[in-house]
This record gives C-alpha cells, sequence and structure tokens, in this order.
C-alpha cells in the first residue's frame, strides 16, 4: 500500500510533573509581592490581575499564591464587589487545549465569585488535566464542600468530581508517588460515602464504594503501614527533608542525607511496603541510572519475597522510563547527526522500548482482565508497533471506559486505515468525529484528517474533498501543509 506520508504515531502519556525554575519563582513573589501591597490599598481587582500573573509562572504556589488570592476573593466579596460580567466570563474561557490557560481563567472567574460551582469545578478538571497535585490538593476539598452543601445531591457533580480523583490517582500510579494516589483515593470514597448515606438503597454507589475503597487500601498499602493514610504524614523532620528534596535543583547533601535516612529505614524492615516504598522514593528522585538500578532490585525483592504484584509493576515502570529516556536520547542525537549508525541505534532502542512495554502490559492484562485501563495501554502499544489486528479488539473493549472512549475508537480508525479497510476506517471516525463535543481541539482536527484520508484512499474524492476543506478552514497548515496539498491534488483531478 502506497502512502504520501506516514501516519503519525499516538503520542505517549506524559508521566511528568511541570517544572518551575528559581528564575520563573523569583518573578511570580514580585507578582504576588504587588497583589498583597494592592490588596492593603484595596485595590482588589488590580490585586486578582497581579496574583493570576504570578501563577502563570510558578502555578503551584498554593502557599504564595492560591490560598492568599482565595483569602483575597473573600474579602473582596464581602466588601460587596461585583461578580464578573458577561464579557469577562467570554474573555476567560474555562476549555480549551491550553489547560494551564483555562485553570488561570477558572480561578480568575472564582476570584470575583468564589461561591460559584461551575468555576471550582473548572479550576479542578484544569488542574487535573495540567497535572498539578498541588494545586488539586487545594481545590479539591473546596469543591467536595460546595457539591456537599447544594439542597439535592448533584449526580453528575459527584460523579465528574470522583472521577478527576481517580485519573489523577492513576497518573500519580504511574509517576509512582503513591501518597498522592492515596489521598486521591481517599477524598473519593469520602464523596461517595457521603451519597450512600443520602441514597442508602443504591447498589450501584455501594459497587463503586467497594471498588474504590480496594483502590484505596491497596494505594495504603503501597505507602505505608500507618494505622491511617493520616498518621503516615505526621514525622517532621522527614516531612521537611521531603519538602527540602522537591525544591528545584535541591543541594546534593540534602538528596542523600534523605536518601540515607530512608535506606537506614528500609534496612531496619525490609519487608514492611512502606518502607519499601519510600526509600524506592527518594532513589528515584536523581532520575539517575545507578540510583534506578538499585531501586528495581530492591523492588524486585520485595515481589519476590512478599508476593505482592504492585512491586514488580513499579519496578517495571521504572525499567519502562529507562527505555523511553534511550529512546529519546538516540532520537535527538540522531536528528542532530543524521549518521546512519545513530538511525541504526534508534531503531534498536525504539524496538526494545515498544517490545517491552507490550510484554510488561500483555502480563497486566493477564492478571487483570477486567481493567479497561490496562486494556487501551495494551491495544496503544499495540497499535504503536503495527500490529493492528490484535490492538483492534483490545481498543473495542476499553471504549468502554469514558476517560480512553477517544482516542480508542481514534486508534480503532486508524488501524482499519492501516488495514485498508477504508469504508470501516472513515465510519469510524466519522461517527466518532460527529459525537465528539470539543470541535476545533487537537483531536478534532486529527479525526477530521485521518477521516479525509480514508474517503481519499477509498477513492470517494467528493467527501475527502469536503472533509479536508472543513479542517482547512479550522487549520490551513495542518500536518505541516499536508491536508491542504491533499485537497489541492484532489481539486486538480476534477
Amino acid at each position: 500500500m502506497a502512502k504520501n506520508a506516514p501516519p503519525k504515531e499516538p503520542e505517549s502519556e506524559s508521566d511528568g510533573l511541570l517544572v518551575f525554575s528559581d528564575k520563573d519563582k523569583a518573578r511570580a513573589r514580585q507578582w504576588f509581592k504587588k497583589a498583597k501591597d494592592l490588596r492593603e490599598r484595596r485595590d482588589y481587582d488590580y490585586a486578582i490581575e497581579s496574583y493570576i500573573q504570578g501563577l502563570d509562572f510558578w502555578t503551584e504556589a498554593v502557599e504564595e499564591g492560591h490560598m492568599p488570592l482565595w483569602s483575597l476573593a473573600i474579602q473582596r466579596q464581602q466588601a460587596g464587589g461585583k461578580k464578573p460580567g458577561t464579557m469577562e466570563r467570554l474573555k476567560n474561557t474555562m476549555t480549551g487545549k491550553d489547560v494551564k490557560k483555562g485553570l488561570l481563567n477558572a480561578e480568575h472567574l472564582l476570584a470575583k465569585d468564589p461561591t460559584n460551582a461551575g468555576y471550582l469545578d473548572g479550576m479542578l478538571k484544569n488542574a487535573n488535566r495540567a497535572n498539578l497535585p498541588e494545586t488539586l490538593k487545594w481545590i479539591a476539598p473546596k469543591a467536595f464542600n460546595s457539591i456537599r452543601k447544594e439542597k439535592k445531591p448533584n449526580q453528575s457533580r459527584f460523579k465528574a468530581f470522583r472521577q478527576i480523583l481517580v485519573e489523577a490517582a492513576e497518573r500519580a500510579d504511574e509517576r509512582g508517588d503513591p501518597q498522592f494516589v492515596a489521598w486521591c483515593y481517599e477524598q473519593a470514597v469520602n464523596a461517595i460515602e457521603f451519597l450512600i448515606a443520602r441514597n442508602p438503597t443504591d447498589m450501584s454507589l455501594r459497587d463503586d464504594q467497594r471498588d474504590l475503597s480496594g483502590k484505596l487500601t491497596i494505594a495504603r498499602g503501597k505507602y505505608g503501614d500507618a494505622d491511617s493514610f493520616r498518621e503516615s504524614l505526621q514525622d517532621a523532620d522527614k516531612q521537611k527533608l521531603l519538602h527540602d528534596s522537591e525544591r528545584a535543583k535541591q543541594g546534593e547533601q540534602t538528596l542523600e542525607a534523605l536518601i540515607a535516612a530512608e535506606r537506614k529505614e528500609y534496612e531496619a524492615s525490609p519487608n514492611v511496603p512502606g518502607k519499601i516504598n519510600a526509600y524506592v522514593d527518594v532513589l528515584l528522585k536523581p532520575e539517575r541510572g545507578k540510583e534506578e538500578l538499585l531501586a528495581i532490585e530492591v523492588l524486585t525483592k520485595a515481589y519476590e519475597e512478599l508476593t505482592n504484584y504492585s512491586f514488580k509493576q513499579r519496578a517495571d515502570d521504572i525499567r519502562l522510563k529507562q527505555l523511553h529516556r534511550q529512546t529519546r536520547r538516540w532520537k535527538e542525537k540522531t536528528e542532530k547527526s543524521g549518521s546512519d549508525e545513530d538511525k541504526q541505534q534508534f531503531r534498536l532502542a525504539q524496538m526494545e522500548e515498544r517490545q517491552t512495554e507490550l510484554d510488561i502490559f500483555r502480563e497486566r492484562v493477564k492478571k487483570y482482565p477486567t481493567d479497561l485501563r490496562l486494556k487501551f495501554r495494551l491495544g496503544t502499544a499495540l497499535f504503536r508497533s503495527k500490529q493492528y489486528d490484535e490492538a483492534i479488539p483490545l481498543l473495542q473493549e476499553a471504549t468502554a471506559d469514558p476517560r480512553s472512549r477517544i482516542r480508542s475508537q481514534l486508534m480503532i480508525g486508524r488501524a482499519f486505515f492501516e488495514n485498508e479497510a477504508f469504508a470501516q476506517a472513515a465510519e469510524v471516525l466519522s461517527e466518532t468525529l460527529e459525537n465528539y463535543e470539543m470541535s476545533g481541539d487537537d483531536i478534532s482536527k486529527e479525526m477530521m484528517y485521518w477521516v479525509g484520508r480514508a474517503y481519499e484512499a477509498g477513492g470517494d474524492v467528493e467527501q475527502a474533498k469536503a472533509t479536508y476543506g472543513k479542517l482547512l478552514r479550522q487549520d490551513y497548515n495542518y500536518a505541516n501543509g499536508d491536508a491542504r496539498k491533499r485537497h489541492e491534488n484532489l481539486k486538480q483531478k476534477e
């Protein structure tokens, strides 16, 4: 099958968090200081603008940015400050692909109307989408209080609240942050228990409660053996070291002291899950191969002795992260040198990463056959490896999970296209695009592009031209101009 352009691979999910440099934080603090001065002069609206400007530089500044802005919002409300008008609401949209901007726009509106449920939910949703755990931990309880205060429980808000926390927990689990995982599941359990108290006969809620409670128990087991999750946060000295270690470019001495402290506790209790995970946590902080290999060794030993599969999962995640880093390095080197030797090394690294990913997720799906999230990950890995016939049924199952439905359907359509089943590809992608709510974003454009490609490859010239034309009206240079070139070529054949 001849193709003018290779299919674009789906981007892998990022496990990283936003990093804010010392320079960014310094600039943010200048704006926060200005905001504080303006607040003292009762220039509330300008103070809000200044806080938002500062948070644009340092979005995870909870104590220095979000908290004082919230306090300012309450003070402004008590002083009779006006709520945002129609034009201000239109200007500060909370949707769109720039999730950090959506977050700050929501916070801007919330600062002028701190009891508005929509602004609270908008900020919560965007904090999750932007992968900002500290901000999420700060805003989630406020959103939950808002939901609880409603006279009649709003089922859709409760469901969205729980879903956001579950997504955040799963992402944190992938990056190896059991403390945050446990916190998220605890909040989700609290929310569903609140609903059950008001709907004790709703069995579906009780099913959700059992599922979330089970995940919370597993998460707490990963984090430690304290009587409760909260008790594990009371070691003040260790928390200070942890806080110091999180600071950007922290001193090597502090990090080494933290590793030594955790190693000592681990060696004293090598079979306690909390000690194992805490030791692994600090070993991973430097992001160096030597410490990562030691972390894998510790986790493998724990898995063999305790037969707790979560340790093997974490060890495999570290291996996969190492291979991804290796592939990225060879890709960057190849792009700079262009040498055949580097290209070969890049291909070998990519093959090793993909095969390892397939092996890992095949094993996980076998162990947890009802987990749709794992089936989505395996289906994605199979798609990247061009094993389309095996990928399609897994991705079809994964569409039952709302979190991955759209991406699954996109890859199903793409897989049909690669198998030259162009009519099926066009049908799947067209139907998905028709039901997709976020018109004009990157995913909708990608779907529209491949609908056009499917119509074109299947010989339906009129439908292909119409689809490409609609895409060009949204993004004239989509796919580096490939959509435009295809549209022009089809017009020339008239």
